[in-house]
């Protein structure tokens, strides 16, 4: 069970990737994520990471749904390259009920490599893992987007080990 959030991001990065090579994005999103699909329509990048467990890759300004699976924290991460710029990025959670979820951010970001592409962690935050939430990012002062073409997030899950019952 604890793998299990390996399991469900891959799938949803198979699944975007099938979109995406389709002729017409739309045909494969319901209407409730349409603004997934302009993610189909954009050129994509070359250095863009799509192994399992990279996450839910999410353009700057538009939303998507995220699985949440057990055991996990999720981070919302962004290129390593913006540094303080990311610092003003504005970003919301929302669970299936319409509940915002709380963000949490420490002065120390935690970066890692994927793919040979640095990404620091700029928020933290955990829900339940009953079925999705909507993440969204975006760039108020326009800082990011004059300077990187395509920006875009990654929301990742961070496993969280269960504390053993007291005996």
């Amino acid at each position: 069970m604890k793998r299990i959030w390996l399991v469900v991001p891959a799938l949803v990065v198979v699944a975007l990737a099938g979109c995406s090579a389709g002729k017409s994005a739309n045909n494969a999103t319901s209407s409730g994520a349409a603004s997934s699909s302009s993610d189909a329509a954009t050129t994509p990048d070359p250095d863009t990471d799509t192994a399992a467990g990279d996450g839910v890759r999410i353009a700057l300004g538009e939303t998507k749904k995220v699985p949440i699976p057990a055991d996990a924290v999720m981070d919302i991460r962004a290129p390593a390259d913006w540094g303080q710029a990311a610092n003003g990025l504005r970003c919301t959670v929302v669970d299936s009920s319409g509940r915002n979820e709380d963000l949490r951010s420490s002065d120390v970001k935690k970066t890692e490599s994927v793919n040979g592409k640095d990404w620091m962690t700029v928020w933290t935050f955990s829900s339940a893992p009953i079925g999705d939430v909507t993440v969204g990012c975006k760039d108020p002062d326009s800082k990011i987007a004059a300077a990187h073409p395509s920006p875009v997030i990654r929301v990742v899950p961070r496993g969280v080990f269960p504390v053993p019952a007291a005996r």
